[in-house]
């Protein structure tokens, strides 16, 4: 039900990705009603999935300039501009902000980076890049509020995934309650034969 204007010439990769298409989905069906940051927004899909699903008001953040005038320019075709706002801005410095002056902005925040490993060599530096805006983010939220977590990186594996969410829980002084456990859309098939096609988690938490 959400339009979007994609720019697949001079977007990333393909310009839109449709891998998270359900993982959207069912991120909105916790929005209703609530104060989302949806950082490394892109173009904008999961904050207008949430504010299309009933936020009380949706923080769309990005370093990109031209991803938040695309963003800009899909929430006003969808009619949700007066639902969003929009920040062109360092995603870990605004997090870091934010728990140094202790500051609950918002009581559901969504993560969806971009892959911060590409190659087996780089992954201990993707663990600590991973937990650094996952801890922040825990500190940033209240006790009940909820957090959409998420890896596209296949040299991240699940478990690993998971260890680094249960330290950064561990750091924060928090427990997290899982909602859902998901990976991309069935039009991405995971074939087990080749290990590249396991790619992408996506988690759905309340901090409690």
């Amino acid at each position: 039900g959400i339009h979007y204007d994609v720019n697949y010439i001079d977007g990333q990769k393909t310009g839109f990705f449709l891998d998270q298409k359900y993982n959207r989905q069912a991120a909105a069906k916790l929005a209703k009603g609530r104060r989302v940051l949806d950082c490394f927004t892109h173009t904008g899909a999961f904050a207008l999935n949430c504010a299309a699903g009933g936020a009380e008001h949706v923080t769309a953040v990005d370093i990109s300039e031209t991803a938040i005038a695309q963003t800009k320019k899909n929430a006003d075709m969808n009619g949700l501009t007066d639902k969003m706002s929009f920040l062109c801005t360092d995603v870990f410095k605004l997090l870091t902000d934010m728990v140094n002056e202790k500051r609950h902005d918002y009581d559901y925040i969504i993560l969806d980076p971009p892959a911060f490993t590409k190659s087996r060599s780089t992954v201990r530096d993707a663990y600590r890049g991973y937990k650094d805006i996952n801890l922040r983010a825990m500190r940033c939220l209240p006790r009940g509020g909820y957090l959409a977590t998420c890896s596209c990186s296949h040299f991240m594996k699940t478990d690993l995934f998971e260890k680094m969410l249960a330290d950064a829980a561990g750091d924060a002084g928090v427990s997290l309650r899982q909602i859902e456990h998901r990976t991309q859309s069935p039009d991405h098939p995971i074939l087990w034969n080749v290990p590249e096609t396991d790619y992408l988690k996506f988690y759905l938490f309340q901090v409690v």
